[in-house]
């Protein structure tokens, strides 16, 4: 799977999966311009890339803020000449029981989850549609499909970026623009690993729920982001793929 001279732009890429994502996209000859809400970690990995031999600029953005995910994918194009693959990565959410939330709390889970993905998507589609080509991917979660306890509006926000993908890629597939979603199940990223491991017995419990016997790596969403966005994908939009070891199957 080879991604040579392909502009990918992909947000939340300072550690965790979009970090992995950027590093295995480089290292298969893409053109990486990175950002994350952590500016110093954008950097760190910008610089990773750039030392194993690839190509990986970087930003410092808040993916709320729509000025700021604007400029980083002109950065983007004025680097590379080309945005050919965005990938919406950046997203979090606070586990907590919907009775003890406050509309702050509501604001913070579909801000980032929700208005982040449409900033991204809005912010190089017309850079797209005068191309006439371009692939989006917006990562998502299983609890947009199935809804999750501890998180009930960030699983309506995800939920929400499902839905936008299909009306979206409704609306560009005649421009030769895909825009598809990746679900992920518990990815055992460093946030993830941290709050395994503050709680005795929590991964044992949690890997009963997983048909395949075991929680996803980084390296597994990586590689669903990497078949999305590869050029086997030729008829294929509006649609959610989940990468999940089988924790639910619709």
């Amino acid at each position: 799977m080879k991604f040579d001279e392909k502009s990918i732009v992909i947000t939340g890429a300072g550690a965790g999966i979009g970090k992995v994502a950027a590093q295995n996209f480089a290292s298969r000859g893409g053109l990486i311009a990175l950002s994350d809400l952590n500016g110093e970690s954008a950097e760190r990995a910008a610089k990773e890339i750039q030392d194993n031999g690839g190509k990986a600029i970087s930003a410092q953005v808040d993916v709320t803020d729509y000025s700021q995910v604007k400029a980083a994918v002109d950065a983007a194009i004025k680097e590379y000449g080309k945005i050919d693959i965005m990938i919406n990565c950046a997203g979090t959410g606070k586990p907590i029981f919907f009775k003890d939330t406050t509309p702050e709390d509501w604001d913070y889970d579909i801000n980032i989850c929700l208005y982040g993905v449409l900033n991204g998507c809005h912010a190089v589609i017309h850079h797209m549609l005068e191309r006439g080509e371009g692939r989006i991917i917006n990562v998502c979660s299983d609890a947009g499909r199935v809804g999750e306890r501890r998180l009930s509006t960030y699983s309506a926000a995800k939920g929400g970026v499902i839905a936008f993908t299909k009306a979206l890629a409704k609306e560009v597939a005649r421009n030769g623009i895909t825009v598809n979603s990746v679900c992920f199940g518990t990815t055992k990223t460093e946030l993830i690993q941290s709050m395994l491991d503050s709680v005795p017995g929590m991964e044992e419990k949690m890997l009963k729920l997983y048909p395949m016997g075991r929680l996803g790596t980084m390296q597994d969403q990586a590689n669903a982001l990497m078949l999305m966005a590869s050029e086997y994908v030729t008829f294929i939009t509006g649609q959610t793929l989940s990468s999940n070891g089988g924790y639910s199957m619709i």
